[in-house]
């Protein structure tokens, strides 16, 4: 019989499926709570990929709009605006984004809908070249547009915070904008954050959020633009979930299914402690590690065979983790087969710290290539360096081992 598979791991997971984070969903929400009263929060989102960013910001929207209520302080009201950050934005193309996702949340209330079209107007008129403004061009240009957006952004905010003609009042505007790491240098989004964020003080609107999420570079991304922008954001690192959240996952998804398969599926302890120490606390894995092992299940039962039977296999899942965070850092990121042979050495060890001279013992070249391979593979944040013990260095994830062992030398 065929089975609806619950586990989702190319999407953030829905918020009926969230597990954990509880302490990060409790700033978040006290920032909610201090924005609508007048005192702004911004929040700086960091951590891996798969690590469950966008998760988190999943269940921070329907948090803010009211849509489920918060923990501690009932329903909010506000205004959501979403948006992915790619390299080929411009300043004019983000500032755009946001105007067309307010009108697009307050458009349809035809009393404030003219109110924003005058508003936002200098958004329509601003002419920027495809490429975005020029790096060489003076400050101006750009201080300009800034200055016009955060006008309009506090002028739509007053509005709808005080309304005029007895339209529905909202609690301010949260701006979540993901993937913030992808951000070109020309989108100058340090300084962007920094100079919204003081504008809008100074004119008294203080009912606006940013939360932006990122991987761990986007705090130098950040500093590069303006180097005090990062001071405006209270920061929330994203780790790994705890092994009874990782068992939440699984279970809860297998609910999820069978509320929707005729034949029920159930899973073996012993089963989800294996998907928990493979997926080691990353959500994305947990969701493909689970997809894989539901999909290789025939009996009803998910056996620590069936996971093992999903993971391992050409196409499973940790394979299909490997072609999505692994490939490029192996064979893209590096040029030299020599580079690849430490990290294959350093692989039995899966991730483990290894000492300089264990790897030296085992390499095919010279001491030279291998201090150079350990520098540009820790450089490009490949390994790590221990930050406490000289001359040892590790693989970030025992998965990025796991696969360089099965898969690595593929096609090549």
């Amino acid at each position: 019989m065929n089975k609806v598979n619950p586990f989702k791991p190319n999407s953030p997971v829905p918020p009926g499926m969230f597990a954990g984070r509880l302490s990060e969903i409790k700033s978040l929400e006290k920032g909610l709570f201090q924005t609508q009263n007048g005192n702004s929060a911004n929040f700086l989102i960091t951590g891996e990929r798969g690590i469950g960013k966008s998760s988190l910001l999943s269940i921070l929207e329907p948090i803010a709009k009211g849509e489920i209520a918060s923990i501690d302080y009932g329903n909010f009201n506000f205004v959501v605006v979403n948006i992915s950050i790619s390299n080929r934005y411009t300043l004019l193309n983000l500032i755009k984004l946001i105007d067309r996702n307010i009108k697009r949340e307050l458009g349809q209330i035809e009393k404030i809908r003219n109110f924003l079209n005058e508003t936002w107007e200098f958004a329509q008129r601003i002419k920027i070249m495809d490429s975005g403004i020029d790096t060489n061009q003076n400050n101006d240009g750009i201080d300009l547009i800034i200055d016009d957006f955060a006008y309009s952004l506090a002028e739509t905010c007053k509005r709808i915070t005080n309304p005029e003609k007895g339209e529905e009042s909202r609690d301010g505007i949260v701006i979540v904008v993901d993937e913030a790491d992808s951000a070109d240098a020309n989108l100058h989004i340090g300084y962007f954050f920094k100079f919204v964020s003081e504008y809008l003080q100074k004119n008294g609107c203080e009912n606006v959020m940013f939360v932006v999420a990122g991987l761990p570079d986007i705090v130098e991304k950040l500093s590069s633009s303006h180097e005090s922008s990062i001071r405006i954001f209270t920061q929330i690192k994203v780790k790994e979930l705890v092994p009874k959240d990782r068992t939440y996952v699984v279970n809860r998804g297998l609910e999820v299914g069978n509320a929707k398969n005729a034949e029920k599926t159930t899973i073996a302890t012993e089963a989800i402690t294996l998907i928990s120490t493979l997926s080691e606390g990353y959500p994305h894995f947990i969701q493909q590690f689970a997809y894989s092992a539901f999909e290789a299940n025939t009996n009803g039962e998910i056996s620590v065979e069936d996971v093992n039977a999903g993971a391992f296999y050409k196409g499973g899942a940790l394979d299909v983790i490997g072609d999505r965070y692994y490939q490029s850092a192996y064979n893209k990121q590096i040029k030299s087969d020599e580079y690849r042979e430490v990290l294959i050495i350093m692989a039995e060890n899966l991730n483990s710290w290894i000492k300089k001279s264990e790897i030296r013992a085992n390499f095919s070249g010279n001491d030279h290539t291998v201090t150079a391979a350990l520098s540009a593979l820790t450089s490009r944040k490949i390994i790590l360096k221990n930050p406490s013990k000289m001359g040892e260095y590790r693989l970030q994830h025992k998965g990025f081992a796991l696969w360089i062992k099965l898969f690595g030398q593929r096609g090549r």
